[in-house]
């Protein structure tokens, strides 16, 4: 009999394909959520984009307004200058008849002055009548004295005289009367003099004002064309502006589909790493279903021996009436307000909470490689997790996220196959989500979890060796 030699050197090398094997899988889950996390930058990346895209239309907008009433202003100014022409021109021939009568008013003002030195001469001229009068009164009364000494011979001489003395006395009334008169003429003149003055003061203040007006005027048409001459800058500005926005809407979207072509490209490369990954799984699970890999198979006796415990446990509290079929299997997922990432709750939470959380915290601390242990009902829905993962929610998204897991949906398709198999347990690696920004790739078993003879869901335990 010839003895077959045995190439112990070949015989470890199968030893470590499993270890392989499980290094693939897991780099294939890593690549996977790479390409995921890269794909999910390029969906925010395009979002911005199509905002940057919006915002470049609405500049865009905004842009031919600017024009149009860049247009617009133009056009205004030069009626404004054309109007302010035909205005100039009217206010300053008005202003010339007010000059002309501001001269006529300080023309008067020295013909009334005249007037009341004319006036001042004829009270001196009626005086000197008056004078004149009185001396004659008493030429008359002397010569009638002469008269009656005279007698018959005097007698005609004393008419006379008596003539004379009458005309005296008609001259003296009138040059009262005159001086009467004069006196009203002349209370009159220097209350017209004393207006007239204040009309003369008043044209010196008037002529100052049309001097202004007449600048400012000037100052107004020099300002409508200095803004016509801006407009006209702001126009062509406007069109070197619209010029490089259409260059840059050219650009994005040139970028647009470039973007979009990429991420078409990201989708299929995704879809097939999936492929890969669930096929994967499935070999990594083949293997260690065969018993090739002793260290994964340590963890699903663990598994399984704690769900036979949590099952048992379970049973115990349904026969004792502590827990109802009905809360159990409660799938009436009811959400709770303002939780965020969106958790539910059911009529199993509470007595999860006290029964189950405590076999969860001893399965996840029986070894340093188990980085969490948990019960999914058969639509990934969590109504407990271990202590750490179950902390009160703070309402910052990124701890929630990582911490507070319980009360969360979480169904992937490797949860969905798990739930469809009728295998004793499945293996998977899988991207065990952490604060939402980043993940850890963990090998995961999945043990059916029948309670009563129903399949409730799977008792999970998930592992790393690094």
């Amino acid at each position: 009999m010839q003895n077959i030699a045995i190439d112990t050197a070949n015989a470890r090398a199968l030893d470590k394909i499993p270890e392989k094997c499980g290094a693939v899988t897991v780099g294939c889950t890593d690549v996977a959520g790479v390409v995921e996390a890269v794909i999910r930058s390029s969906e925010v990346l395009r979002e911005e984009h199509e905002a940057l895209r919006g915002t470049v239309k609405a500049l865009e907008a905004d842009q031919n307004k600017v024009a149009e009433a860049s247009d617009e202003a133009r056009l205004l100014s030069e009626r404004a200058i054309e109007r302010l022409g035909e205005g100039t021109a009217l206010i300053q021939s008005s202003l010339g008849q007010i000059a002309s009568l501001l001269d006529l008013v300080d023309a008067l003002g020295q013909h009334v002055t005249s007037f009341s030195a004319a006036m001042e001469q004829v009270r001196r001229s009626a005086k000197d009548i008056e004078d004149i009068a009185e001396t004659t009164n008493i030429l008359a009364l002397n010569a009638t004295i002469e008269a009656m000494r005279a007698g018959d011979a005097g007698r005609t001489f004393a008419v006379v005289a008596s003539e004379v003395k009458s005309l005296a006395n008609d001259t003296r009334k009138a040059t009262v009367e005159i001086a009467q008169t004069i006196d009203a003429l002349g209370d009159e003149a220097s209350v017209v003099i004393g207006r007239i003055e204040e009309g003369a003061r008043a044209s010196g203040d008037a002529k100052e004002s049309v001097a202004r007006i007449e600048n400012t005027i000037a100052s107004v048409g020099d300002l409508v064309e200095e803004v016509d001459k801006q407009n006209d800058v702001i126009a062509r500005s406007t069109g070197t502006i619209s010029n490089h926005v259409d260059a840059v809407q050219k650009v994005l979207i040139s970028f647009d589909e470039a973007a979009r072509n990429n991420e078409e490209q990201l989708q299929g490369a995704h879809a097939r790493m999936e492929e890969l990954e669930m096929t994967a799984s499935e070999m990594f699970d083949s293997l260690v279903q065969a018993g090739l890999s002793p260290q994964d198979s340590v963890m699903v006796e663990k598994a399984q021996a704690a769900a036979r415990e949590l099952a048992e446990l379970t049973e115990a509290a349904i026969a004792r009436g502590e827990l109802s079929a009905n809360d159990l299997f409660d799938q009436d997922y009811v959400s709770i307000p303002g939780s965020n990432p969106q958790r539910y709750r059911t009529g199993l939470n509470d007595w999860a909470d006290r029964n189950w959380q405590p076999l969860l915290d001893a399965a996840k601390d029986s070894d340093p490689a188990i980085s969490a242990a948990a019960c999914t009902d058969t639509k990934g829905f969590l109504p407990t997790h271990i202590s750490e993962m179950a902390r009160k929610p703070t309402g910052d998204v990124v701890h929630d996220t990582k911490y507070c897991r319980n009360g969360r949906i979480l169904f992937d398709p490797i949860d969905k196959k798990a739930k469809s198999s009728t295998a004793p347990y499945m293996m998977a690696v899988y991207r065990q989500e952490g604060d939402g920004r980043q993940y850890r790739v963990v090998r995961n078993v999945y043990v059916p979890l029948i309670i009563n003879g129903r399949r409730w869901g799977d008792f999970e335990v998930a592992y790393s060796f690094r």
